[in-house]
This record gives structure tokens, sequence and C-alpha cells, in this order.
């Protein structure tokens, strides 16, 4: 198994792209990373943690794309409640609190106020482990310690990453591990209603230039504006 900590870094949007590529070289690999705050710790109503994503990815057969997750542990990551307040759509109930600490379901209210980790304190207690791992544990800030020391110049605050890679044919199981994982996602794709995560994004790799993408017409006009 090989560890890696990341420092002195600054945001950088997704942590599966990291991940994908250890697993396709054959690892077992998980990713974390903090930021400055915006989820409240359960049971408090004012920002302490990052959205502090976790990202996992398990190797599989020829020809098969590994399994991927990257998540974040507050019950929605911050860009999607941003894109909801683009389109004019309503949050879910439980996502985040408005700046005087009351449920709310208008994205924008959100933004101004404080996102909530996912499930209460089984995210919050995720949440701080991803604190410990890439600040603690390799010496960089916290997420209130990001906010703290942020220069407020517009550009990103100073953050780490911590990875971990394990080579499958290092552990118990070297002859059989991947047929016995292989069941288990048979077993578990045959549930109705089931799906890997990242099947979607594989799907969407292989589209043709003529298929395209589907996407919003905000995000349209958005991307005009942008470049004009």
């Amino acid at each position: 198994m090989a560890a890696l900590a990341l420092v002195n870094t600054h945001h950088f949007s997704a942590l599966w792209v990291e991940v994908e590529a250890l697993a396709r070289a054959g690892l077992v690999a998980m990713a974390c990373t903090a930021y400055t705050p915006s989820v409240a710790p359960a049971g408090a109503s004012r920002p302490f943690f990052g959205t502090n994503p976790i990202a996992f990815g398990w190797p599989r057969g020829p020809g098969q794309a590994p399994m991927i997750f990257d998540q974040a542990t507050a019950a929605m990551a911050r860009g999607e409640v941003m894109i909801a307040a683009r389109e004019g759509h309503k949050l879910p109930p439980g996502v985040g609190l408005d700046a005087n600490g009351k449920a709310t379901t208008d994205p924008g209210e959100v933004l101004e106020g404080v996102l909530l980790p996912f499930g209460g304190y089984k995210g919050s207690a995720l949440a701080m482990m991803v604190e410990l791992l890439c600040a603690g544990l390799i010496g960089e800030g916290f997420s209130f310690e990001a906010a703290k020391y942020d220069e407020k110049d517009g550009g990103p605050p100073r953050g780490g990453e911590f990875m971990l890679a394990l080579d499958p044919l290092r552990f118990g199981d070297a002859e059989n591990w991947q047929r016995h994982a292989e069941g288990f996602f048979t077993e578990l794709t045959a549930l109705e209603g089931v799906r890997l995560p990242g099947e979607r994004r594989y799907a969407n790799r292989k589209r043709t230039p003529l298929e395209g993408i589907a996407i919003p017409e905000s995000l349209h006009e958005k991307i005009l504006e942008l470049s004009s």
C-alpha cells in the first residue's frame, strides 16, 4: 500500500480523475480533500467543515471500466446547489439552512446560509474524518483555518489532499479477489433499480460527436455569456 500527501494545493473540482487513474492501473484507491467552511456539523447551524468529498475506486476485469464514486459528505455538493439556483430549482429538504439557521429548500438562501451533512451525525463524522486525514495528518490547514488565512483576493484558499492506494494482489486473496468482487457486482446490479456509480459517466464518454449531450438552456446561455 502507498499513501500520498499533497500540500499547498488549491481547489481542483473533482477527485474521481485521480482515483480512476489508479484504479485503471489495478489498484484500489481512495482520496479526500477539504475546503473552506460551508457545512455545519450535526447539531450546529454555522459552517465549520468543507463539503469534504471522498472518492473511491475499485479495479475490474479486462475491458471493464473501474467502479468509481466521488461524493461530498454534505447532503449536496455546493456546485449542485449553485446549479439549482441558476436553473431556478428547489432543493430537497435537509440540504441546508438559510442565514438565520432555518431549514429551507431555496438554493439561493442555502448559498447565503449553510449546507448540512448527509445523514446527520453520520455524514458529520465522515466530514471530520476527512479533515483529520487531509489536514491534521499531513500538516495542512483545516477548513476553518483555510478560511481564516484566505487572502480574500478571489483566488482559492490553500489546502491539501490525502490519497491511499492498495495493491489487491498483496492482500489475502491474490488469486480470487477479482472474481469474488465481480460476483458481488453481479448480485448487486441484479437488484431492480440498482446501477454502479460512474456508469452514466462512462456511457456519456462513448457518445459520438453527432449524438452530443443535452444541457439545460440556462447553462448554454451562461456559456455564451462567458465566451462573449
